[in-house]
């Protein structure tokens, strides 16, 4: 690895550490169990953002929804107006 990828992990892990603990660490030290949760946190934001499968998978559901939703936007919609007229019906209005 270069020094170039140290400073930015070490950037990374410092902002990490902010936005999780709301506090600036003043060392260059971390404790076992935050280097375990930042490391965990990083995994998990990469498949989130980069990772072929994820992204596949994410398409796939968004599509069955989409699909979902075609078949019961009538339905939802009655639902919808049912529920509003018997709250309005409730409230006096």
């Amino acid at each position: 690895m270069t020094s170039q990828f140290d400073l930015l992990l070490t950037q990374l892990l410092e902002e990490w550490y902010r936005n999780t603990y709301k506090h600036i660490n003043y060392t260059d030290t971390f404790s076992r169990k935050a280097l375990l949760e930042f490391v965990k946190a990083i995994e998990d934001r990469v498949m989130y953002k980069h990772c072929l499968e994820d992204r596949v998978s994410m398409a796939e559901m968004d599509e069955a929804y989409w699909e979902w939703l075609d078949e019961n936007a009538d339905r939802l919609a009655a639902e919808d107006e049912e529920y509003r007229h018997n709250n309005c019906e409730k409230d006096g209005v």
